[in-house]
């Protein structure tokens, strides 16, 4: 299921991406969130097979306000009401480009105690936790599906998904050879310094550890824009206020960073090559 909001730079290279996939079983429902310009017309000029399913919604609220949280369930909801036989969810951002394998490695991953699965962005700067699977490819179990969607419609949804459904003992796994590439930087669908901001406020709004929070933001020091990017961030977390999410979920994100912590403070080269090095094909 793919949420667009003038999107149309991007939905040629996302047909071609699903196109190329080896695993086909799917059906695809695209979701347009009241764009203003001809996402939809350029979709269905690259769309010749006819696989998307378009469905329109008014846009309620940017990405701040989670109008692609609402959007994406609102597909979700269109697609579950027509089959009862789905046994996954997937959340797929038009700016997405998958490897050919990427869906045939990550769908039998989620099946039994695995409740979400995906891989790993490979764009060069980019990088994230190989913990975590990214929001803009996020795989569900349905039974895990349910569970995230019991959320806020809001910013860091994609972060307290994958706390909600541990705490129902249900796992995340990530497989570092199902490769990603973004087509923009990641977080930047309104521009960079907007998505630094984003990024400070999901912070704040899902239970950071601070000290998690200031190596955080530093390491986006590296990453345009740089300094502006970090300042931006700070901007976020500071003036976010405790956002959606209910404390006993905040706790337990704060609970899985300081094990994180600590695991880095006894081996921090290790912990670096086990949480971020990929290897660029």
């Amino acid at each position: 299921m793919t949420p667009v909001h003038n999107e149309a730079e991007n939905v040629a290279g996302l047909v071609e991406t699903l196109a190329d996939q080896h695993f086909q079983d799917f059906d695809w429902v695209v979701v347009d969130d009241g764009s203003t310009d001809d996402t939809v017309a350029r979709l269905a000029a690259h769309d010749r097979a006819r696989r998307a399913r378009v469905v329109a919604k008014a846009n309620d609220g940017g990405l701040i306000g989670g109008s692609a949280y609402t959007s994406w369930r609102f597909g979700v909801a269109a697609a579950l009401a027509e089959r009862e036989d789905h046994t996954h969810v997937m959340k797929l951002d038009a700016d997405v480009r998958l490897a050919p394998d990427y869906l045939a490695r990550v769908v039998p991953l989620a099946r039994g105690d695995v409740g979400i699965a995906g891989g790993v962005i490979v764009s060069r700067g980019m990088a994230e936790q190989k913990f975590h699977v990214p929001g803009p490819v996020k795989l569900f179990t349905r039974e895990a599906y349910h569970l995230a969607e019991t959320l806020p419609a809001a910013i860091g949804n994609d972060v307290m998904d994958e706390v909600a459904v541990a705490r129902a003992g249900l796992r995340t796994v990530v497989d570092p050879a199902a490769r990603f590439t973004l087509a923009r930087a990641i977080g930047a669908s309104e521009g960079r310094v907007h998505g630094r901001f984003r990024n400070g406020r999901v912070c704040r709004w899902t239970g950071y550890d601070p000290a998690y929070f200031l190596l955080h933001a530093a390491r986006y020091l590296v990453r345009r824009p740089w300094a502006v990017g970090t300042i931006a961030m700070l901007a976020g977390y500071l003036t976010a206020g405790p956002g959606p999410y209910e404390p006993g979920l905040k706790d337990a994100h704060r609970r899985m960073q300081r094990r994180k912590l600590a695991e880095a403070a006894r081996g921090p080269i290790a912990f670096w090559r086990r949480a971020y090095r990929v290897e660029h094909p």
